[in-house]
């Protein structure tokens, strides 16, 4: 089964959708539009998309249907990064990220209750979730799975996504869209931010036994190289999946990766 949801506070609107089986009991509809759990769920994995993305996400979707295939006790939920799909903000922080991550971490705990809590992180995704671990000085998840995770998220935008025209128009104070089905607006401060928040930088060897990573040779926007650096600096075992682009597109590269992270956690 699939459910839309929205978590709600003072501050924003968190656009979330959750996949769980019909035999882990009906969801009944809670006060702000969540759903409630006739019971726990052991296992939740939060799905985290790419830039540009949304929670209608082809990979999310496979593997929670892998998953729910063998397990009626386990649920994945995935939300819209601020300013990415139908997310109500016109622009994009990473603080505000922060801020949607830290939200339905907290609304799963309270919600759910899982004995185990693990995160799939794609591109962009898997920036913020490394970026929420080494800024809060804590891992939330048992397991985390990275796809090509953009480690180095400045350079992407700056070398690959954008063209001269857009960096000069930020570089002059303006705002430019970025994307594909909805238009990502991008600031100065934003790139500023990204530009200042290099996680290649950090140290993540303490969170290495819990963290998988896979990674195409034939990336266009995520450089293989940076990746192989990022994991082999802090010992992070790496899947590489040979002339594999960025999406994934052949299923049969695809399914490397799933079989790989339905392994590593577990399922």
């Amino acid at each position: 089964m699939e459910k839309y949801f929205d978590l709600h506070s003072a501050e924003f609107t968190i656009r979330c959708k959750m996949y769980f089986t019909g035999s882990a009991g009906s969801m009944a509809q809670g006060a702000e539009g969540a759903p409630c759990a006739p019971r726990s769920f052991k296992h939740v994995i939060v799905f985290c998309h790419g830039f540009a993305g949304h929670k209608d996400n082809a990979m999310a979707h496979k593997l929670a249907s892998r998953i729910l295939e063998r397990h009626d006790d386990t649920a994945l939920v995935i939300f819209n990064w601020p300013g990415h799909g139908d997310d109500e903000h016109a622009g994009i922080t990473l603080s505000d990220c922060d801020a949607y991550l830290g939200a339905v971490l907290d609304y799963v705990r309270k919600t759910f209750h899982p004995e185990v809590l693990d995160a799939s992180a794609t591109s962009f995704g898997g920036y913020l979730v490394l970026k929420y671990i080494s800024d809060h000085g804590i891992n939330p998840f048992r397991r985390i799975c990275l796809r090509c995770p953009a480690v180095v998220m400045y350079r992407v935008l700056t070398e690959t996504v954008l063209t001269q025209e857009e960096l000069k128009v930020l570089a002059t104070g303006g705002q430019v869209p970025s994307g594909f089905d909805r238009k990502v607006m991008l600031s100065p401060a934003f790139m500023q931010s990204l530009k200042d928040n290099d996680i290649t930088v950090r140290d993540f060897s303490a969170y290495a036994d819990s963290m998988r990573i896979a990674q195409g040779t034939a990336d266009e926007l995520v450089p293989f190289e940076a990746v192989r650096s990022f994991a082999d600096r802090n010992r992070i075992s790496m899947v590489t999946v040979t002339d594999a682009d960025h999406r994934f597109l052949d299923p049969a590269k695809m399914d490397i990766v799933l079989n790989t992270f339905m392994d590593f956690l577990g399922l």
